[in-house]
């Protein structure tokens, strides 16, 4: 299955095109454990004794000796599902999945796909936040324009040269 998401990231004002090539066996079976894990109820777990084996998960237990019990280290069933199976299927899939980012200019692809660049405002009040961003955006709004400018001659001349964009009476 091929796919491509947009990413973006409006403090350094940089943007990418993300494709994406899963086999498709693989998405189905990350879409199926997706759909079970968001229906399966928040049941939660009895309270049974647990210890603990890995001496570096102590220090997350009340006395830090390594004992708990289920309902308190794992929660509910939803949780433990998602732990021992949604999350192990998702690292499969990414094992398997073939990735390539092309980054673009963020205006260039603000434009093209405006619907991904909403609720990206966040309002910074650091005023080296502040001053830092508008230099970002400087240069990322002079490579936006460095861009465009080589992008429309590309374009023009592929226009100029496609016999099929050249005919008459169309």
């Amino acid at each position: 299955m091929k796919s491509f998401n947009i990413g973006t990231n409006n403090y350094w004002y940089t943007a990418s095109v993300i494709l994406d090539d899963v086999p498709a066996p693989l998405y189905y079976l990350a879409r199926i454990t997706e759909f079970i894990c968001d229906h399966i109820p928040s049941i939660p777990l009895p309270q049974i004794p647990i210890k603990l084996k890995d001496k570096d998960t102590y220090d997350w237990t009340d006395n830090n000796d390594g004992r708990t019990n289920l309902k308190e280290w794992y929660g509910d069933i939803q949780q433990l599902f998602h732990l021992y199976v949604c999350t192990p299927v998702h690292h499969l899939v990414w094992k398997h999945t073939k990735s390539i980012s092309i980054d673009l200019p963020y205006d260039f692809l603000k434009e093209r796909f405006p619907d991904e660049f909403r609720n990206m405002d966040v309002e910074y009040t650091d005023e080296e936040d502040i001053e830092f961003r508008m230099k970002t955006k400087k240069l990322a709004d002079q490579a936006y324009n460095e861009f465009l400018s080589v992008f429309d001659k590309l374009n023009y001349e592929h226009k100029k040269s496609d016999p099929f964009m050249n005919r008459k009476g169309d």
